[in-house]
């Protein structure tokens, strides 16, 4: 009986000091091949690069776009707001879980309506 409650309780020590590698609180280094929908078809797609807490989007750089500080929570939910002094703001949000990430955004433009996209991909190795 006393062996069980000690395995128990060590079982219990490990699972609370592991530190799961989804949960970190950096995308750093990864690199990520998402493609863009909108209006439930596929637009394109891109790179999306994160590096010195920062995440840039190899297409978004092409218009102008520069790089972004991100945000991230312990469940992998991130956010970020690339801009551009003549096409707006993209304004991104999603999830990394595994080598998987999705999410939405929203591109935001004076003189155009707001263009709603979805995104998903797989990190690239």
């Amino acid at each position: 009986m006393k062996k069980n409650i000690l395995f128990a309780l060590l079982l219990a020590a490990i699972a609370c000091t592991s530190q799961n590698p989804q949960t970190k609180n950096s995308l750093d280094g990864r690199t990520f091949k998402i493609e863009n929908y909108t209006g439930g078809k596929m637009e394109g797609t891109e790179m999306m690069m994160f590096k010195n807490s920062k995440v840039e989007n190899d297409e978004c750089t092409k218009w102008g776009f520069g790089d972004a500080a991100y945000t991230l929570d312990n469940n992998g939910n991130f956010k970020y707001t690339l801009t551009s002094d003549t096409e707006g703001k993209m304004e991104w949000e999603g999830q990394a879980t595994g080598s998987s990430i999705s999410g939405k955004m929203v591109w935001v433009k004076a003189g155009q309506d707001d263009i709603h996209y979805t995104f998903k991909g797989e990190e690239v190795k």
